[in-house]
């Protein structure tokens, strides 16, 4: 009997339970807990605490990102009706969830990120889909909820003429994503500064209204002041220039994996340093090459923690930090060892290090997959996932630990943060997919995990309803004191819910999860 065949017999038994101050994933009785004293409060939530969830029913409102902030709750939240219309909102709640107040995409507007300030303010990235061209704009909302400023995102003034890299027009950006629907994140991720705020987007490139429409990308990073009512630039820098990544073809919405190809990932520590993290292919590597020096073109096309713009199932991960400043630090790139499939969904920054979680395919030693029954006694191989948590130097890229997270099927994380208790992570558990393509035949239940940031102790949960025919899974979360609380979608589509033009199928619900 092969590992992964006996990982899934035994999985069933693993995955409600929590583990004991001192153990590994996997249940451990309450008592075993009873010397944790003293230890954090989120740390005896997962030891001793009852996940409670709420879901609501399709088609209805489901979680996409989560933050908690001075005792009230932000959300953005995303539907999409039987028709095919989607719109979001984001909502914002008080610690007993009374709704204290919501703002509600316009027509044409998606609501790309958030960030929540210091003064209770929010800063939303909203891009105008009908338009052409600069069609990204910042939203700053009052902790009230009042607009204190609607501007389009400035077009760049203070590129450094090297970032140009002679193959990039002045300005490069275009301010365009190249498409856009009901669960992407959009190509605007903030974060705050302070009172300021940290703008990384991705952007078709900018080209003469009578040249051919092209569909090459760059990306950059802007940092913006807050004054006078207003954002105002204080530094760009491109992060990649010219390059041709496209997304995903083969999925539908399980999971957001689809725009995992492109997505920016954004973070600023403590110490004021900016942190863009995106998945790393050669088309991205030549750019960087060309530009900043940071490879060889040959390492470029022939690199193992390089791929081909077009692979969605192995995807390199690369970190690129700036000082406060704007000064660019330099970029490092990971992969697991022996990854046959590796995909990350979310970073985190602390201390100097970048936290990723995501999902990996591991070979063994001899270069096989333990592949896995979608039963036992089935002649079927599923391909074996496993929740991915690592963490790096921001300085040198070295991985200081790294742990898999295996229920019994496949798992995955989708969003991360990271607590005085350590790394909290969440995601889905429980799916199949076929190992001979990227079909998914066996529905998803939601993942809780805490990892000390030591990295030696891991904790799992699972939450929620398990629907076999269909999706129940975490996109956000957010950790304060003794709990957490996470979003994420409800009775959601697997792979070819809407085949045959049943767009009713590909509606969900939503779902919160509540651990304290």
């Amino acid at each position: 009997m092969n590992l992964r065949r006996t990982r899934y017999l035994l999985g069933a038994l693993l995955s409600w339970g929590a583990s004991a101050c001192h153990g590994m994933e996997g249940p451990t009785p309450p008592e075993e807990c009873s010397d944790c004293t003293g230890v954090p409060g989120l740390v005896r939530a997962f030891d001793r605490g009852t996940p409670s969830f709420q879901v609501q029913p399709r088609a209805g409102f489901g979680g996409l990102k989560l933050r908690r902030a001075s005792g009230r709750t932000f959300v953005l939240e995303t539907t999409r009706d039987a028709e095919g219309r989607d719109t979001r909102r984001l909502t914002v709640s008080s610690r007993d969830g009374t709704r204290l107040w919501a703002f509600d995409a316009a027509a044409g507007d998606h609501l790309s990120d958030f960030t929540v300030h210091p003064s209770g303010d929010v800063t939303l990235g909203v891009e105008r889909t009908g338009a052409a061209a600069e069609a990204y704009d910042l939203v700053r909302l009052s902790a009230e909820g009042q607009v204190l400023s609607r501007q389009p995102l400035p077009t760049p003034a203070t590129v450094p003429e090297a970032d140009l890299g002679g193959t990039l027009p002045s300005p490069a950006f275009r301010m365009k994503s190249p498409w856009v629907h009901a669960l992407t994140d959009g190509w605007l991720r903030t974060e705050a500064r302070g009172e300021d705020v940290a703008v990384a987007f991705l952007s078709l490139v900018a080209v003469p209204e009578d040249a051919p429409t092209t569909q090459e990308l760059v990306s950059g990073l802007m940092t913006l002041q807050w004054a006078d009512g207003r954002y105002s630039e204080q530094w760009t820098r491109i992060v990649d220039g010219r390059h041709s990544t496209q997304p995903a073809a083969w999925a539908y919405d399980e999971f957001r994996w689809r725009e995992a190809s492109l997505r920016p990932l954004l973070a600023v520590d403590a110490e004021g340093r900016l942190v863009v993290g995106r998945t790393w292919n050669s088309s991205r590597c030549m750019a960087s090459s060309r530009t900043f020096n940071d490879f060889t073109a040959v390492h470029c096309r022939s690199g193992e923690d390089v791929t081909t713009p077009s692979d969605t199932e192995r995807q390199p991960f690369a970190v690129t930090a700036f000082t406060p400043v704007g000064t660019r630090i330099g970029t490092h790139v990971f992969v697991p060892a022996r990854a046959a499939e590796f995909v990350v969904f979310d970073m985190a920054v602390r201390g100097g290090e970048v936290a990723l979680a995501g999902t990996v395919v591991t070979e063994g030693g001899d270069g096989t997959i333990a592949w896995y029954p979608s039963a036992p006694g089935v002649q079927d191989q599923m391909t074996p996932y496993d929740g991915y948590l690592g963490v790096l130097s921001l300085d040198s890229g070295a991985l200081r630990f790294e742990h898999r997270v295996d229920t019994g099927r496949a798992d995955h994380f989708s969003a991360l943060r990271w607590t005085d208790a350590g790394l909290v992570a969440v995601g889905a558990a429980g799916w199949d997919r076929w190992s001979g393509g990227m079909s998914i035949s066996r529905g998803a239940g939601a993942l809780l995990t805490l990892a000390s940031t030591d990295g030696l102790t891991v904790r799992t949960r699972r939450a929620g309803p398990e629907a076999p025919d269909r999706h129940t899974h975490l996109l956000g979360v957010d950790a304060d004191g003794d709990s957490l609380v996470a979003v994420g979608l409800a009775d959601a589509p697997m792979t070819h819910s809407g085949d045959g033009g049943h767009a009713e199928a590909m509606t969900f619900g939503g779902l919160t999860v509540e651990l304290r």
